[in-house]
């Protein structure tokens, strides 16, 4: 009932009120318990639906981004000529710049030189973080100290037993 209809019958709309607000449940205890069983099944039912659901969205993700793989490879592949042309390019127009400027030929092939030498520096110091992130040195600092917890924790219990 909506309280457009509680309004048209005000009789019937204070035995309603009586019934649901005053009156304890007929059985006793037991009404109360199946409504609460009832309600943690429905509860459970709503849980087991949204693990379903987000597990077929997880699945159905998975499927999306393994098909990706193929077109961000090509795209990626398409991309490497790309940025070496436009490092080239941006490294020869510095080297021009400085040549205009100095009007000595040697100094701008110097400029070019120099510029491919710190790209190659900047590269190397890249490769060598990343090499030392694939070796997971915190997973293994985490491993190592929980293995000497657990060495201690045997020394410590054995020395209680002597």
């Amino acid at each position: 009932m909506n309280s457009h209809d509680l309004n048209e019958s005000p009789p019937e709309a204070a035995k309603l009120r009586e019934n649901v607000f005053d009156a304890p449940p007929a059985s006793g205890d037991n009404n109360g318990l199946a409504a609460d069983v009832e309600q943690a099944v429905r509860l459970g039912e709503q849980i087991i639906g949204f693990l379903t659901g987000t597990l077929d969205l997880a699945r159905l993700e998975m499927m999306l981004a393994v098909r990706t793989v193929p077109r961000l490879v090509m795209v990626w592949l398409l991309m490497m000529p790309v940025i070496l042309l436009a490092w080239c390019s941006f490294s020869a127009l510095t080297a021009w710049a400085v040549f205009e400027v100095s009007e000595e030929v040697g100094l701008g092939i110097f400029t070019f030189f120099l510029q491919q030498l710190l790209l190659l520096l900047s590269c190397r110091w890249l490769f060598v973080k990343y090499r030392q992130r694939m070796t997971l040195p915190y997973t293994r600092a985490q491993i190592d100290t929980l293995m000497r917890s657990v060495r201690h924790g045997v020394n410590s219990s054995s020395e209680t037993k002597k």
